[in-house]
């Protein structure tokens, strides 16, 4: 079932995060919307989420410009809200959905594979948060591939590592050429000053508890959910 972590801050406000896995069931965007919304309600209570439609970008979405109707969802891989009990959420089968832990006012979320990674979403979605005067102390990111499954081609391993670092090249299990998407993220954060990236979950192609596109070509999905709330860890549903 989902996996939940809470950060208090300094004004008091509380950061939760959810992780959600195979048993809590499919939280792709485009699922039944009657057997969404429960599922939904299930890991962070009655409020309707925010949520985008991914694109392998860099587009960050503010959350009070979007529709919680997942059929108005907009093209964009990372949500950004400074409002209380809005819960914000990237969906994931092989790339990171990231949280951004900061020490006050607006929060966000982000879909990371390694097109987004190329394409600076981790560097946009901090510039965001800087602009609304807040500051990322800390990165939650959920479940991905590892690179023991992650094969990857020459020129677009070069690619990513012209951009994140020699770090990025991973091997697999086989002996081949691979991306380590964690080296990837971790090396995308330290470029924005942040040191504190916590990784959670298995690799999504190795272990059957999260979906992968890649390794079983499932078209389901787990999700990454966070928002703010006022009041005490014991309020939490």
């Amino acid at each position: 079932m989902s996996e939940q972590h809470h950060f208090i801050r300094a004004d008091g406000s509380i950061i939760d995060v959810a992780i959600t896995d195979r048993d809590d069931g499919d939280f792709h965007i485009d699922a039944p919307p009657a057997a969404l919304a429960e599922r939904r309600r299930a890991v962070l209570g009655p409020q309707p989420w925010t949520v985008v439609r991914q694109v392998h970008g860099a587009v960050v979405a503010s959350a009070d410009e979007v529709s919680s109707d997942p059929a108005e969802a907009p093209e964009a891989d990372a949500v950004v809200t400074n409002d209380v009990g809005v819960p914000i959420a990237v969906q994931g089968a092989d790339c990171a959905p990231i949280a951004f832990i900061t020490n006050h006012g607006p929060i966000a979320v982000a879909h990371a594979g390694w097109r987004g990674l190329a394409a600076g979403v981790i560097d946009a979605v901090t510039n965001e948060l800087g602009a609304r005067g807040t500051t990322v102390e800390r990165a939650i990111v959920g479940p991905m591939i590892g690179p023991e499954c992650y094969e990857f081609g020459a020129d677009d391993l070069d690619h990513v590592a012209s951009l994140l670092g020699d770090d990025v090249r991973g091997t697999t299990s086989a002996g081949n050429p691979a991306l380590d998407m964690r080296a990837a993220i971790t090396s995308s954060f330290a470029s924005v000053g942040v040191d504190d990236v916590q990784f959670v979950g298995a690799c999504t192609a190795c272990d059957t508890s999260g979906f992968s596109h890649r390794a079983r070509q499932e078209p389901q999905r787990h999700a990454l959910a966070a928002r703010i709330r006022a009041g005490s860890l014991e309020a939490s549903p």
